[in-house]
């Protein structure tokens, strides 16, 4: 059985995949807050990211990393995770992102867009640290996807996706979590798929 380590396990889309894994895969979860787990599943890691020793811990023996951390500071959680995978000798990791850190967003979108989350080439606006961090990812040893989900809704469907590669313009529309979940879950079951790749996910 595939062993899993959840990083911000405790997070709404993080949730909802590890009750789709709990049955299929060895899972450990690592957060800081244990409390806001509803239903704890597997073995429950309290602990920071930040903590190189605890992480490096907790990664070793783990045949892939699923990151839900977030949302600041992208950019040094993603170099504190590399490292610590890299020590701990796991390749695989599955790291979310957001949609808009390449301005990828339909043109008339991205000016809304940025007005709120800053600059992209700001790496202290929201986009700008996503997309260091998911640069920094990007060009590690690690064997990454980055996921980058389009606006999430609560909507309780999981919708049909539509993928968008990292030079495509994001063509789908808001997308719930648990279909974000959904995803995600099935990606970690079959990981040989969008390998050192960036991708966008839309409903249709």
């Amino acid at each position: 059985m595939k062993k899993v380590l959840i990083l911000g396990a405790g997070g709404q889309i993080a949730q909802f995949a590890e009750a789709e894994l709990a049955d299929k895969t060895d899972l450990t979860l690592f957060l800081r807050h244990p409390e806001a787990l509803k239903a704890p599943v597997g073995h429950v890691i309290t602990g920071d990211v930040f903590d190189h020793d605890q992480l490096v811990a907790a990664m070793t023996g783990q045949d892939i990393i699923y990151s839900n951390l977030g949302p600041q500071p992208m950019a040094k959680m993603a170099q504190a995770v590399i490292e610590a995978a890299e020590q701990a000798g796991v390749q695989r990791l599955i790291w979310v992102a957001t949609v808009g850190i390449y301005r990828e967003e339909p043109a008339d979108h991205i000016a809304d867009a940025e007005a709120v989350y800053g600059s992209t080439d700001d790496p202290t606006s929201y986009f700008g640290d996503e997309r260091v961090g998911a640069d920094l990812i990007d060009g590690s040893s690690l064997t990454a996807t980055i996921i980058r989900p389009n606006t999430l809704t609560n909507s309780n469907d999981i919708e049909p996706v539509i993928v968008d590669g990292r030079h495509d313009t994001v063509s789908g529309q808001p997308i719930s979590r648990r279909t974000v979940a959904h995803f995600i879950s099935d990606l970690i079951l079959n990981d040989d798929q969008y390998q050192n790749d960036s991708i966008a996910i839309s409903a249709q």
